[in-house]
Order: C-alpha cells, then sequence, then structure tokens
C-alpha cells in the first residue's frame, strides 16, 4: 500500500457503503460532508474507480467495491478489537432467547451449521427466527422485537449498525420440460411466465431493476413468500423462477428441475447482518454475531 495514504479513507468507505448516503455517513462519522467527498475522491484516484453511484437519494457501490468491501471492513474490525483487547466471557453460564431476523433462505443455510451446535454446547441459549421486511428492520431492532437481522444491504438510520456477510448471485430455475430451456435468451424471459418470492411490503428487487434496464418487465403470475412452495410449482409447471444460486442448488437433489445462469447482467445483492447500537456491548448478542460470522466463513458464503 502506497505509504501516504491514510488507511482512516477506508473508515470512510465503510461508511458510505453502510449507510448508502454521503449525508449519513458525515453525520456518523461526525466530519462534513465535504470531507467525506474528498476522502471517497483520493480513494477514488488510487483505485481508478468511481466506487459508488448515484441512485436517487442513494449512493450504490459499484461491483469494484462491492468486491473489496468485505476486506476493508475485516481490516478495520481487527484493528478496532485489537485496540479494545479481548473480553473474558463465558456463554455457558447465561441463560437467554436469541430473536433473529431472517428469510427461509438463510435459515436453510445458518440453521444446519448453528443450531446443532448450540444444541450440543449451550442448550440455555435458545433461538427464535422470523421473517422481517426492510421496512420493519429498523424499528424491530430498536424496539429490541428483534437482536439480528440478516438480509440484503438496505438504507438504515445512524442507530443500526451494520456487517457485510456475503453477496448473492441469482440463477434461473425450470423444469426440464420447460421450453425455456432449448432457448434461455432475454426475449424468452422477459415473455415467460414467472414465480415471485417477494414479502409483503418488500421493494427490494435487483431483478426487475436489471430487466428494466432494457425496457423489458417479468409477467408474475405467482407470488409468494417462500422458496420451497415455489420451487416446487416451477417442477410441475411452465413457470420460471428467479432464485440465489446457493438456495437453488439445495433444491437440486429435492426436485426435478434445471438452474441456468440468468440471460441478462444483474449486480450481486450484498447481504448484511445488522443489530442496534444499544447492543453494541451486549456480551451475548455480540457472541451470537461472532457465531453467525463462524459459520458464514466456514460455509465459505
Amino acid at each position: 500500500m502506497h505509504g501516504k495514504l491514510d488507511l482512516n479513507l477506508f473508515v470512510v468507505l465503510r461508511a458510505v457503503y453502510d449507510h448508502g448516503s454521503i449525508t449519513k455517513a458525515a453525520n456518523a462519522l461526525h466530519i462534513t460532508q465535504p470531507a467525506v467527498s474528498h476522502a471517497l475522491g483520493r480513494l477514488r484516484e488510487k483505485f481508478d474507480d468511481p466506487l459508488f453511484i448515484r441512485h436517487g437519494r442513494q449512493v450504490v457501490p459499484t461491483p469494484f467495491c462491492q468486491g473489496i468491501i468485505a476486506s476493508v471492513v475485516k481490516s478495520i474490525e481487527t484493528l478496532e478489537s485489537t485496540l479494545k483487547g479481548e473480553v473474558s466471557f463465558d456463554i455457558s453460564d447465561k441463560s437467554r432467547q436469541i430473536n433473529l431476523g431472517l428469510r427461509d433462505i438463510l435459515e436453510s443455510i445458518f440453521f444446519p451449521e448453528l443450531i446443532p451446535e448450540l444444541v450440543k454446547h449451550t442448550p440455555n441459549i435458545t433461538v427464535n427466527s422470523r421473517q422481517v421486511t426492510w421496512p420493519e428492520l429498523a424499528p424491530a431492532l430498536a424496539a429490541k422485537e428483534l437482536d439480528i437481522v440478516i438480509d440484503a444491504l438496505v438504507p438504515t438510520s445512524r442507530d443500526i449498525r451494520s456487517h457485510f456477510i456475503c453477496e448473492e448471485t441469482f440463477v434461473v430455475v425450470c423444469a426440464p420440460s420447460n421450453s425455456y430451456v432449448d432457448n434461455p435468451s432475454i426475449k424468452s424471459y422477459s415473455v415467460a411466465q414467472h414465480a415471485l418470492v417477494s414479502l409483503k411490503d418488500s421493494k427490494l428487487d435487483t431483478v426487475d431493476l436489471a430487466l428494466a434496464q432494457h425496457n423489458l418487465h417479468r409477467n408474475i403470475a405467482l407470488q409468494c413468500e417462500h422458496y420451497f412452495a415455489a420451487v416446487n410449482v416451477v417442477s410441475q409447471c411452465d413457470l420460471l423462477l428467479t432464485m440465489p444460486t446457493r438456495f437453488a442448488q439445495q433444491f437440486s437433489n429435492k426436485f426435478d428441475i434445471e438452474i441456468l445462469p440468468l440471460p441478462f447482467d444483474v449486480p450481486p445483492l450484498p447481504v448484511h447482518m445488522y443489530w442496534h447500537k444499544h447492543a453494541d456491548e451486549d456480551l451475548v448478542n455480540v457472541w451470537m454475531r461472532n457465531k453467525l460470522l463462524e459459520v458464514s466463513n466456514k460455509l465459505e458464503l
């Protein structure tokens, strides 16, 4: 790394990435907007990449920024933990229900690794999980209805902390008999009928945003809240289902399906872990966040 590059620039980068806004990042860091813009300018010059692109009132990370942010966040947190020092903590004498906000896809990925270990080693810790829409995320964390949420990157207030977990990519799932298999083009995709998995009031859909760049849209014949039901349906009829790659692979041995790449580019969807600032020093919450990160690293998410 160039000797004159200020490491504090990466703190600014993380703040803008977490908040999706230069103004909110400046407020969180207690510095001015011009200072944030200047820091980004230096990093843009260093990496020869814009890092963020304005989208309405938000700024969206570029593919290059998405590719380096995990390393940036990990490095910053390693330095911060070194300065704080380790705290002695024995989870075995704690009794607590931890409330998680996870979609069904994330439950199926995290729980087979997480829950058997908890049952064996920390039976005093119990887990309650439910799905949460993005408008509910911050209020539920603030009200302590939820302790931790793992979901797609969404705009949040300065009171909500977040940590990058992984990126979701997408594929098309359909029955082997579906005519789309023989002609997996963007035109065939746009004229086909689709199943859509989406929570009530959820406004995030990177697939439709990417498709709109081609002045096309999906014809939705079924909308539901669970991928298991949707995959079961599309395996038996001519609907297409666009879903996260890892989850689709889990279904490949359960249903007679074809898994195909999308016929157009869709940016990977960043997935973050969220918690409220009042839980920063809650050692049980810290312990569970670390367990979830361990599972994420073990599964190479």
